[in-house]
């Protein structure tokens, strides 16, 4: 038909295979070299903890009003800011996933928050480190758990009032049902007839009975919360 002119069908572009090729190998290579720089250790956060396993726990532990005692967690320690409390500030405690210690008595360096001029050696008790150890098990990085502590009402001690004064240095008439009291404790009560020196431990416990005479202190943390920080699977 006149004056009807045909366009040129338009040329299909080919792929190019080649460069799609070197730019997935590039994309690669730069996503291997981000993950060398961590090593293998970021594959740790699909992982639950086995027995035998290496893990470091952020810790607090609770006493029976549910107040912060000793903690690693700065948002713990935060809940006892303008309170007259007794708290204390820890690191994260490593831990063998499910291995259990024979040690009675397990120190822990820790500092008041609020005047960390001094430093202390806070009192872990084995059956409480057992107890954390076991429930790590099948937890991964960044799980979180609350445990519940079977011993602590038992971790009880009553003393008279002149024995109370004697130890703590405390003005027993301004001592109340609810008080918190330092205690030390110490790892070779027994007479050292081979020259061996003793320590001594501190550990906050509350007064839970009182009357004119006698006093009971519990030194007994109910709650644990723990969350898995790292874990070491090797």
């Amino acid at each position: 038909m006149k004056g009807f002119r045909h366009q040129p069908a338009e040329k299909k572009q080919e792929t190019n295979w080649t460069k799609i090729g070197i730019v997935v190998i590039c994309v690669l290579m730069a996503v291997f070299m981000v993950v060398s720089m961590f090593g293998m250790t970021w594959l740790n956060i699909f992982t639950q903890a086995k027995p035998g396993n290496s893990a470091t726990v952020d810790f607090t532990f609770r006493d029976a009003q549910n107040r912060p005692i000793i903690s690693s967690v700065n948002s713990a320690l935060q809940e006892t800011e303008g309170k007259d409390l007794l708290v204390f500030k820890a690191a994260s405690l490593p831990v063998k996933v499910n291995v259990t210690t024979d040690e009675d008595m397990i120190p822990i360096q820790a500092v008041n928050p609020y005047y960390e001029s001094r430093t202390i050696e806070y009192l872990m008790f084995g059956p409480e480190l057992n107890l954390i150890s076991k429930s790590l098990e099948g937890m991964g990085v960044g799980d979180s758990k609350v445990i519940n502590n079977p011993y602590a009402e038992e971790m009880s001690r009553e003393m008279t009032m002149e024995q109370f004064i004697n130890i703590s240095g405390e003005d027993y008439a301004n001592i109340s049902v609810g008080d918190q009291v330092p205690l030390a404790f110490v790892d070779r009560p027994e007479i050292n007839l081979d020259n061996t020196t003793s320590s001594s431990y501190i550990r906050t416990a509350v007064v839970t009975k009182k009357d004119e005479g006698n006093i009971t202190l519990n030194y007994g943390y109910p709650v644990i919360d723990i969350s898995v920080s790292k874990l070491t699977t090797g």
